[in-house]
C-alpha cells in the first residue's frame, strides 16, 4: 500500500511538471517577464516540483515520526499536520482565484491545470500524513 503511495505521489509530480512546462506563447512571455526560470523547461519544472513535494512529504513524515516516538503530543503533531493541509488548502483556494480570471487566464490550459495541480499534490501529501498519524499502528 506504501509503495502504491510513492507511485501516485511520482506520477502526479511527472504530470504536473509536464503541464508547467507547457504554456501557450503569452504564458512563455509571463514566464520571461516575471524571470520564472524554474518553469520554462521540463526539467527545471520537474526539479521545482520534485524539492517542494520532497519537502513537504519530509515534513509531513517527520511530523508522524516525532509522533510516533511520543516526542510530542498526538494532538500536537495532528494540529500541525492539520494547519499545513490548510496552508494548501488556502494556496489552492488563491490559485484558483487568480488564474481563473485576469492576465492568468490566458497562460494556456495546460499551464493552468499545473497550477492548480501543484498545491492539490500538497494536499494529498498532508492528508496521508494526517491519516497515518491518526491511525497509528503501535
Amino acid at each position: 500500500m506504501r509503495f502504491l503511495y510513492f507511485i501516485i505521489i511520482a506520477l502526479l509530480s511527472v504530470i504536473d511538471a509536464l503541464l508547467l512546462a507547457k504554456p501557450n506563447f503569452l504564458g512563455k512571455i509571463g514566464l520571461w517577464v516575471f524571470k520564472y526560470s524554474y518553469l520554462r523547461t521540463f526539467p527545471r519544472a520537474m526539479l521545482t516540483v520534485s524539492i517542494v513535494v520532497g519537502t513537504a512529504f519530509l515534513i509531513g513524515e517527520s511530523i508522524v515520526l516525532i509522533g510516533k516516538k511520543k516526542w510530542i503530543k498526538k494532538s500536537v503533531g495532528l494540529l500541525l499536520l492539520l494547519i499545513l493541509f490548510l496552508a494548501a488548502g488556502g494556496i489552492l483556494a488563491k490559485v484558483i482565484h487568480d488564474f481563473s480570471k485576469g492576465i492568468y487566464s490566458h497562460t494556456g490550459v495546460y499551464f493552468r491545470y499545473g497550477v492548480f495541480l501543484f498545491p492539490g499534490i500538497l494536499l494529498l501529501v498532508f492528508a496521508t500524513s494526517f491519516f497515518r498519524l491518526l491511525t497509528k499502528r503501535k
